[in-house]
């Protein structure tokens, strides 16, 4: 509605901006304005707790049931007295607070960071095409009479590849020999009892023991995390 200011002259009432911030071409400069952005949003999220990478999968888990179980357990807090010193139903009412304002952002955030590393990982494959191109033209080449300068430069390029491949190769973990221990026969000394060993050990020292890989700067675990929050189906 039209704000009178003065007689004889009338001014619109502002509307709330709607523009889109423009794009800033230069990658080093957003990159730059992103950080201050995060920075920025970190500090004014209340009760912001840093992940344990332990953790996440089961309290993922748990917040999942608890959705739509506080409500019901708030309703009978308030209807039966005796079930008040078993639930606090105001802490109840905060989480799902919390939840209401914040979890709709994390979705938002999840499908960003998602975009992100798509439009990052497009660049990199596309011009990782062309290298690889380059290669396969290279190993042709040096062996051409005239090719001889190029070695240096397809030993590199075969090095990386090979790494690559064999980074991305499930490692085998080595066999324990068995034990030559001979039995213990002695009538008054008891056996002795192995060492237990589940049969997931030797997967999970094998995971232990693997370095995080550069290559990848989103794990497949951490990209199924995120495909779950932005509310894709991480298997198709």
């Amino acid at each position: 509605m039209p704000t009178k200011n003065r007689p004889g002259k009338t001014i619109a009432a502002r509307k709330p901006s709607t523009t889109t911030p423009s794009v800033i071409p230069d990658p080093v400069a957003a990159a730059a304005r992103m950080i201050e952005l995060i920075t920025e949003m970190e500090a004014i999220i209340p009760d912001l707790v840093q992940p344990d990478h332990t953790r996440i999968g089961r309290i993922a888990q748990s917040a999942k049931f608890a959705r739509p179980l506080i409500p019901t357990a708030i309703t009978a807090v308030n209807s039966y007295e005796p079930f008040q010193k078993l639930f606090d139903a105001a802490a109840g009412q905060g989480a799902l607070d919390y939840d209401n304002q914040l979890n709709p952002i994390t979705k938002r955030l999840a499908a960003l960071t998602l975009a992100l590393s798509y439009s990052s990982n497009l660049k990199i494959a596309t011009a990782g095409d062309e290298a690889m191109q380059l290669y396969q033209w290279a190993k042709r080449h040096v062996k051409q009479p005239n090719g001889g300068g190029a070695r240096t430069y397809v030993d590199d390029m075969q090095r990386v590849v090979e790494r690559t491949i064999n980074r991305r190769k499930p490692q085998n973990p080595a066999s324990t020999p068995p034990s030559t221990t001979p039995p213990n026969t002695s009538p008054n000394t008891p056996p002795t009892t192995p060492p237990t060993q589940g049969f997931l050990a030797p997967s999970l020292a094998a995971k232990a023991q693997a370095a995080p890989d550069p290559v990848d700067p989103i794990d497949d675990e951490t990209l199924d995390y995120l495909l779950e929050i932005a509310g894709l189906d991480p298997k198709k």
